[in-house]
């Protein structure tokens, strides 16, 4: 008898890991597009923005052809450079700023989404 795995049963679960992935980031980044600084918390703030940071590091992770595509290697270097320590957020830092980099990082992030999705759409892109 074969195994489930040589059937290629497990495929499925891949995909079905993905989508779920991609629609955790992009609810993430609709609260994000929700939120309003006059009625959010700096907790709230603070922790949309280790979320959607998380989200970012990991699209960061997957080969999205930065090594072949300088738009796309700007796109990395925009997002590497805007994860950097000293640039983030601290405790100390006023709200509207926290808010704004929520925000940035919250654009980095549906950049590219948007271009892992469309990778996953069309292969030979």
């Amino acid at each position: 008898m074969t195994e489930p795995r040589a059937r290629g049963l497990f495929q499925p679960i891949q995909a079905t890991r993905e989508a779920f992935e991609t629609d955790w980031i992009r609810d993430t980044l609709t609260v994000i597009g929700l939120m309003d600084l006059t009625r959010s918390t700096r907790h709230e703030i603070s922790a949309r923005t280790t979320e959607c940071t998380e989200h970012l590091r990991d699209l960061l992770a997957r080969d999205l052809g930065a090594d072949q595509d300088a738009a796309i290697l700007d796109l990395f270097r925009r997002a590497y450079e805007h994860l950097d320590l000293p640039r983030r957020p601290t405790a100390d830092t006023p709200a509207h700023e926290a808010f704004a980099y929520m925000r940035a990082t919250a654009a980095l992030t549906f950049e590219l989404l948007r271009l892992y999705v469309g990778q996953r759409q069309d292969p030979d892109r």
